[in-house]
């Protein structure tokens, strides 16, 4: 396990015991910060938290609906 999260870097793949699969969003001295993929945003202190590198890749997000469609559905009405 990568103890000391200096040596990690933003947009870093990282594997978290109790959280699961996450993304680095922000690292620096005192904090570190991961987008999880199930468990939403989380801050660590950077000296105490216990992670692992992870080689698999980010989940593609759902593509966002537009407006187009909900103009389309009140033409039909």
């Amino acid at each position: 396990m990568a103890k000391n999260s200096e040596a990690l870097a933003v947009n870093e793949r990282v594997s978290h015991a109790t959280y699961g699969l996450g993304t680095i969003t922000k690292v620096n001295s005192a904090q570190t910060t991961i987008e999880f993929d199930q468990n939403g945003c989380r801050k660590f202190v950077t000296s105490l938290v216990q992670l692992e590198r992870s080689t698999v890749a980010a989940p593609i997000p759902p593509a966002k609906k537009t407006r187009a469609r909900k103009a389309a559905l009140k033409a039909v009405k």
